[in-house]
C-alpha cells in the first residue's frame, strides 16, 4: 500500500508579522543557502556558550563583510523599511534576533522571545525549586545537632550522705 502526503501549505513560504511602533512589519523566510548557515552560526554559537572546541571552520561562519550585512539578511525587505522608519539599533536588534530564532528554531521559540521582551523566561516554582536541591543515591550519614534550648538535664552522681 502506498501513502500518499497532500500538497504542503503556505507554511513552507511563510512571513513573521511584527508589530512596531504601530506597524505590522512582515519578515520573509530565508533562503535555503541562508538558513542553513544560520543554523551553522547558531550552534557554533551554543558550543562555544557550552565551553565545547571550537574548529576553526566554524569560528569564521561570518566574515567580515558578512557581518556588515547579517541584520539585512535576516530581515530581507524588513530591513532598510524598519531604517527608513527611524527605528534605533536596539529595536533593529531586537526584531532581528526575533527572526533569528524563527528562521533557526521555530515560531514558538521566537513568539516567547518577543514577548519576554529578549529577558530568559524565568522557569516555574517547581523548577526553580528542583534545581536548587542535591541529591544523593545515599541516605545523609551526618547526625542532626542537639537543642540549643540552654536546658540541660541534671546527670544523677549517687545519694549524698
Amino acid at each position: 500500500m502506498t501513502a500518499t502526503l497532500e500538497q504542503l501549505g503556505s507554511f513552507l513560504d511563510p512571513f513573521l508579522a511584527v508589530t512596531f511602533r504601530g506597524k505590522t512589519y512582515q519578515v520573509p523566510a530565508v533562503s535555503a543557502e541562508t538558513g542553513l548557515r544560520l543554523q551553522k552560526l547558531v550552534s557554533a554559537g551554543i558550543r562555544a556558550a557550552t565551553e565545547e572546541s571550537l574548529d576553526p571552520a566554524s569560528i569564521e561562519l561570518v566574515n567580515d563583510a558578512e557581518e556588515l550585512g547579517f541584520y539585512e539578511q535576516i530581515l530581507g525587505p524588513v530591513y532598510p523599511e524598519l531604517l527608513a522608519d527611524g527605528a534605533s539599533f536596539p529595536a533593529l536588534k531586537f526584531i532581528g534576533s526575533t527572526a533569528l530564532l524563527w528562521h533557526t528554531q521555530d515560531f514558538a521559540t521566537a513568539e516567547t522571545f518577543w514577548k519576554a521582551e529578549g529577558k530568559a523566561p524565568e522557569g516555574n516554582r517547581e523548577q526553580r525549586r528542583t534545581a536548587t536541591r542535591t541529591r544523593t543515591a545515599a541516605a545523609p550519614t551526618t547526625k542532626k545537632r542537639a537543642s540549643r534550648t540552654g536546658t540541660t538535664t541534671p546527670k544523677g552522681t549517687g545519694s549524698r550522705a
